[in-house]
């Protein structure tokens, strides 16, 4: 196993539980306390229902926001495949809940572990010990070695240590952590995207490399990936700025971009970061007044810093370091577009500006009661989109198409996704295809051994 998280555990355990007996040893790059990779950053949040059934629109969604260009068998298996694996966390000690207090998402369900991806990780690594596994802390794979078949019998890690082993199964997440690789599949200004938590410095893309050197295919759109947009005054893990349908976004120009009402948060972050990113050179600010202020934004707001705050819009902007003129502008332009009315930020309530371009389609009341606030924000980057091709087995295709014998990957270094994220299924996919990856190596342990 290389790599320590969702994906990297759930298929150790698995495997452990399948081959009772059976050895198993786990590559982790960073020492105990920083294992864990993004996982142990995250809510972890699955679209499931309270029994862990997928959401009715589970399927259709991530063929729809993936154009269609997700595998649909890929897609399948983890539907059928998500509450069993639930049912699997619970058994190994890691409990689920209904999340009913998550801020203003559309109504799909919301399911997670208790304690986030933390627990699993926590909870996870304690079974592989419980099991008889071995995890190797401060051991970073580099490259992988095929017999005479083609088969892959080893890993071979960064201080030339061999591990050899009839599977390996890659788990080591993507390249966020990787400024040089952001670079070349993103474009000159990738290495301005910085990962969202500490955990995602630690995917500098190795698996893919590993991968592809012994003849891997590659999917997922490599030069998308899932953003977020959070606080750029702090250095605060996932500092999330969720509030921006509620006001106005503007540039380092005081100039609006894009429509911030378009749809609930969770429906809207990914893309809105994504432009902060690319149309507004990581410079932009959440603008918004008391109407705002006087709502429950614990939840959408998880920044340690304050908004700045000032007594009219040219303060403001003074306080911003943007052009006061030009925001004065904008501000008044957007006032006279909008309707005047109660702020109800529990719905998508059908608000919308008149004339404005860009428009605003839901939430669109004025800023007029002072004092105003200002978050300045910054797109994060979460994980990336494209990694090696798998099949539903998590298998790693060659660029044949064909298998190659004894090379699995699951989690972020799998790619999957294309043009949009289809929110709250990251985790689970790594658990989900942890555990078939987990019973295969079982299977090929087994029929090894048999016929050795």
């Amino acid at each position: 196993m290389v790599g320590c998280g969702a994906g990297g555990l759930a298929t150790a355990t698995q495997f452990l539980q399948s081959s009772p007996g059976g050895r198993v040893i786990v590559l982790e790059r960073t020492g105990e306390g920083q294992r864990g990779g993004n996982t142990a950053w995250t809510g972890a949040f699955f679209r499931l229902e309270p029994d862990g059934s997928p959401a009715a629109d589970f399927t259709e969604r991530m063929h729809s926001l993936s154009e269609g260009k997700t595998e649909s068998a890929i897609i399948d298996r983890l539907a059928g495949a998500a509450q069993s694996a639930v049912q699997w966390l619970a058994q190994n000690g890691v409990a689920t809940k209904t999340d009913h207090t998550y801020f203003l998402t559309s109504q799909g369900p919301r399911l997670m572990p208790e304690g986030g991806g933390a627990a699993i990780v926590e909870r996870l690594a304690v079974r592989v010990l419980e099991l008889g596994g071995e995890i190797r802390y401060n051991t970073t794979a580099q490259l992988l070695e095929r017999d005479e078949r083609g088969a892959v019998t080893a890993v071979v890690a960064e201080d030339g240590t061999r591990y050899e082993a009839p599977t390996v199964v890659l788990a080591c997440g993507g390249f966020e952590g990787s400024p040089d690789l952001l670079d070349r599949h993103l474009g000159e200004n990738g290495h301005e995207l910085t990962p969202i938590a500490p955990g995602g410095r630690s995917n500098r893309g190795e698996g893919i490399t590993m991968g592809t050197a012994v003849g891997a295919a590659t999917d997922g759109q490599f030069e998308r990936f899932h953003g977020e947009p959070v606080d750029a005054r702090t250095s605060a893990p996932e500092a999330l700025v969720m509030v921006y349908p509620f006001g106005i976004l503007v540039d380092h120009r005081g100039r609006r971009f894009l429509d911030e009402g378009s749809d609930t948060p969770d429906n809207t972050f990914e893309s809105v970061a994504y432009h902060i990113w690319r149309d507004a050179d990581q410079f932009a600010y959440v603008i918004a007044d008391q109407r705002l202020m006087r709502q429950n934004i614990a939840r959408a707001v998880l920044t340690d810093r304050a908004p700045e705050s000032a007594d009219t819009i040219a303060q403001l902007a003074e306080r911003l370091g943007i052009d006061a003129q030009a925001l004065v502008s904008t501000v008044e332009q957007y006032n006279k577009a909008a309707e005047p009315g109660p702020l109800d930020v529990t719905r998508l309530d059908g608000v919308a500006t008149k004339g404005l371009e860009p428009p605003k389609s839901n939430w669109a009341r004025p800023l007029d009661e002072p004092p105003y606030v200002a978050w300045p924000v910054r797109c994060a980057i979460t994980f990336t989109f494209g990694g090696l091709k798998t099949n539903e087995d998590a298998e790693v295709i060659d660029r044949l198409g064909v298998p190659i014998p004894g090379l699995y990957a699951v989690g972020e270094v799998a790619g999957i996704y294309h043009h949009k994220y289809p929110g709250a299924t990251s985790v689970l996919r790594a658990l989900v295809f942890g555990r078939i990856a987990g019973e295969a190596a079982a299977s090929r342990a087994s029929y090894t051994t048999s016929t050795s």
